[in-house]
């Protein structure tokens, strides 16, 4: 009976081994559709699964999007919805870039960026949110690629330069907060 189990139950990873895997991948679209606000970007990257938003793995980087309503203070709506999505507090120390209805932070502590736009017209009330992580030579070029699509201006190259600085995870992945890691390994 017991080798009956085993053999069910090891299948499946069995088949993993010699059925092909697809690298599936999609338009990167910021914002969200039930929102009927998005902003697609001219790449593709591989849909994630690793998120609870939604999200794309590029590369090393891990993006994430979503859409907020109400926020009647849009440096602290940027603030909330980073902490939300690295699982910790934002750096004290991490500041902001603001440009008309864009800001933008870069977060050494928690190796990410986060880029929020206010929405105007019939998107009044709604802020579209975009957080990156992973490594800094690869967060700067795709940060830059959002913010000209928030602003219509390259990031002025302080920020890339600082967000280049920025080292993330090997896998690009989040970094969950050392007491978190400590009791996950308890």
């Amino acid at each position: 009976m017991f080798g009956v189990t085993a053999v069910i139950l090891l299948l499946p990873a069995a088949l993993l081994l010699v059925v092909p895997t697809r690298d599936v991948s999609e338009r990167v679209e910021l914002g969200l559709s039930q929102y009927d606000w998005t902003i697609p970007l001219e790449m593709e990257c591989r849909p994630s699964t690793d998120v609870l938003v939604k999200g794309w793995t590029c590369g090393p980087v891990l993006m994430q999007t979503l859409i907020t309503e109400g926020g009647t203070d849009p440096d602290r709506t940027l603030r909330r919805m980073m902490r939300a999505l690295v699982f910790g507090p934002v750096s004290e120390d991490a500041e902001m870039l603001r440009e008309g209805d864009a800001r933008i932070i870069i977060d050494q502590t928690n190796r990410a960026v986060g880029i929020s736009l206010e929405g105007t017209g019939e998107n009044r009330g709604l802020t579209m949110v975009a957080l990156l992580s992973g490594p800094g030579e690869h967060l700067a070029p795709l940060s830059d690629t959002i913010w000209r699509e928030f602003t219509g201006n390259a990031l002025p190259a302080g920020a890339q330069e600082a967000i280049a600085s920025t080292s993330g995870d090997r896998d690009g992945g989040l970094r969950l907060p050392i007491e978190l890691t400590q009791v996950m390994a308890e």
